[in-house]
């Protein structure tokens, strides 16, 4: 007995031992995991920022990022109907189509005063019941009705703007053709490529129908949100440098946004921003201590946190798993029934339409839908369009500018870490539309606006833009230069030149997204393959209409450039992984940009061509330079009228 008790703590003590070290090993390979195994994440710099840019082209559909591209299916919210709502005039009602429906007797409905207190939390005030339409004087509230036995029934955030206090206390002045509105649309996280592909309904109301004017050129400053927003809101840097006030306090309230500036002259203000946690001026701050704006969307979303604490705390792992094709009963993109963006949305339009007529500046910005999951985009692509529709047959455009625009492309390592995604991620969306009767009575200045679409832009330049709305400035002075160099905030109604280098516009050599061309001997082998695959390739075209048209053979070659990007790794930004170790990578491929002459036509054709490692060529379009005038009468298709030579 007594050996068996002494041997028992010894074969116990061995146990523990073998434990402890498989539990050791298992940290051990957790830590490496974490610590070395992270998803890669390259990082590129700009060689040549005081270069002449010439912007790159890239495919919104470029095989590369198509791999990351899915549909996500239409989202369906729990659909239980509302037992109350607040009319576009600000009174409450009950819904009595709701209560018949449901055969619900002797229910009694209240609501609450969503209260700000400071900029993290809200106050739910005393219940109010209803008992016939009255005003609302709150933008939100909470509204529930109960059975006879204190059961909630219903429990939900209703949406208000309550523009009596406003409209009473300043004196709020009236928008015309020279007092424009400004009514801005911020998406997180969104090229103008993935416009393209997410939102390819939206794009194409702005531009067909509300005739707006898109910038290729649109160019990032910073690496994430902050740093580009202060420049569009500021016209400075997010640097102590710039702004050594605002960044020795607390709180963001010095900050000199041009939401104040219109306010001072007279505008009614919004500024409504979702996803608190990760506001642009709440992120790792404490953001404002006075409301920034007459009105303010963040006590909603606040809101939504204290009525249901769990599943918003929840809401990013949800969407993880929607991200990843797991179906759950609800997505976490709704909230009580609705889908977020559509409240957000709605939210905008009530200020919109409390403020018809009246001068008003609204600065929005959606987070949540695009931020970290690009493709949950397009869910909101029919209603963005909606949205814009309602502005338009409302009247609303008719006084008002309007700016789509975001602050960078995809973060995505995914996405990031393909040819195309480095240049994405650095040119964010900016789309500009301007009433017709400014388009009349300003046509130089629109023209000046479309020839800006094709050289650098920045939020510095959009902050200009802005503040000449404002002022009413549409003087289109020269340019001045102060020690020789331009401004590095330039109006986008100003002609901004072409020769502007990134150095210029402000944009570091991390951001700088510009490709630079170099001239290379017009005799040079891949030049002549490249000229030569063109013409076969127009050949083919007209291989269908050849008792038309003559067949073309190349007669010169009269300018051959080799486009780069000027992008060079930069390790020492980069954490070291195992996978960075391993992986490469993708290269990026010689671009060439070839100017020929066809015979017998003397047709000038442009092509851009793509060249693999293994000098394998893609052929971009092939453009005509010069005019066919007669040479293509026997021709009616469009595309083939450029190449044809009739016979």
């Amino acid at each position: 007995m007594f050996v068996l008790k002494n041997k028992t703590p010894f074969k116990y003590l061995r146990i523990n031992r073998n434990s402890v070290f498989a539990l050791c090993f298992v940290f051990l390979l957790l830590f490496a995991n974490f610590r070395y195994n992270q998803p890669t994440q390259f990082r590129f710099s700009h060689s040549n920022v005081s270069g002449v840019c010439t912007l790159p082209d890239i495919d919104p559909f470029d095989e590369e990022i198509m791999k990351f591209n899915w549909h996500p299916d239409p989202v369906v919210c729990d659909d239980s109907p509302p037992f109350m709502y607040i009319d576009r005039k600000g009174f409450i009602h009950i819904n009595t189509t709701t209560v018949k429906k449901l055969a619900v007797g002797d229910i009694h409905c209240s609501y609450q005063h969503v209260e700000r207190h400071e900029d993290d939390d809200v106050i739910f005030k005393p219940e109010m019941y209803v008992t016939k339409p009255e005003y609302v004087d709150s933008d939100f509230i909470v509204a529930r009705c109960r059975d006879r036995y204190k059961k909630v029934l219903y429990e939900n955030l209703l949406i208000n703007v309550n523009s009596r206090p406003v409209l009473e206390s300043r004196n709020i002045r009236k928008e015309s053709p020279d007092r424009m509105s400004v009514l801005i649309l911020g998406i997180d996280s969104l090229s103008r490529n993935s416009a393209i592909r997410k939102l390819p309904k939206t794009m194409k109301y702005v531009e067909d129908v509300l005739g707006g004017i898109t910038f290729k050129g649109f160019t990032k400053v910073g690496e994430n949100t902050f740093p580009n927003l202060v420049p569009l809101l500021t016209g400075r840097k997010a640097d102590p440098k710039e702004l050594p006030h605002v960044f020795d306090e607390a709180y963001y309230d010095s900050m000199p946004l041009i939401h104040h500036n219109f306010s001072r002259a007279g505008y009614a203000t919004l500024y409504a921003e979702d996803w608190p946690a990760f506001s642009t001026f709440n992120y790792a701050a404490n953001g404002f201590k006075i409301q920034p704006s007459d009105h303010y969307i963040r006590p909603l979303y606040l809101a939504m946190k204290k009525l249901q604490p769990l599943t918003t705390s929840l809401d990013q792992v949800l969407l993880y798993l929607e991200d990843k094709n797991i179906k759950l009963k609800s997505s976490s993109l709704c909230f009580q029934g609705r889908l977020k963006h559509l409240m957000f949305l709605e939210y905008y339009k009530r200020f919109v339409d409390s403020y018809k007529n009246e001068a008003k500046f609204a600065f929005t910005w959606l987070n949540e839908i695009s931020h970290d999951y690009s493709n949950f985009l397009e869910i909101a692509d029919h209603d963005f369009v909606q949205f814009l529709t309602w502005l338009k047959m409302s009247g609303h455009l008719d006084n008002s500018v309007l700016v789509l625009i975001s602050d960078h492309g995809s973060r995505s390592e995914a996405i990031r870490n393909t040819v195309a995604g480095r240049i994405e991620v650095r040119m964010p969306l900016l789309s500009v539309v301007l009433p017709g009767r400014f388009k009349q009575r300003h046509p130089d200045l629109i023209d000046t606006l479309l020839q800006n679409t094709k050289v650098i832009t920045t939020p510095f330049d959009v902050h200009a833009f802005i503040a000449d709305v404002l002022h009413n400035n549409f003087d289109q002075k020269p340019l001045s230069k102060k020690d020789g160099k331009l401004a590095r905030e330039i109006s986008l109604f100003r002609k901004i030149p072409k020769e502007r280098t990134c150095t210029d516009a402000g944009i570091h050599e991390l951001y700088c997204a510009c490709f630079t061309s170099t001239r290379v001997n017009v005799s040079t082998a891949i030049v002549t393959e490249i000229a030569r695959a063109s013409i076969t390739k127009i050949n083919l075209l007209l291989a269908r209409v050849k008792d038309k048209c003559a067949e073309l053979t190349l007669s010169t070659i009269k300018d051959a450039q080799l486009i780069e990007s000027n992008f060079k790794r930069v390790v020492e930004y980069e954490k070291f992984t195992l996978r960075n170790f391993i992986f490469q990578p993708e290269q990026d491929r010689r671009k060439y940009l070839i100017l020929f002459k066809a015979a017998p036509s003397n047709a000038l054709f442009e092509v851009t061509a793509s060249v693999a490692s293994d000098n394998a060529i893609d052929l971009g379009d092939i453009l005509r330079t010069n005019k066919y005038r007669d040479q293509s009468k026997c021709m009616v298709d469009r595309l083939l009228r450029n190449y044809c030579l009739c016979v």
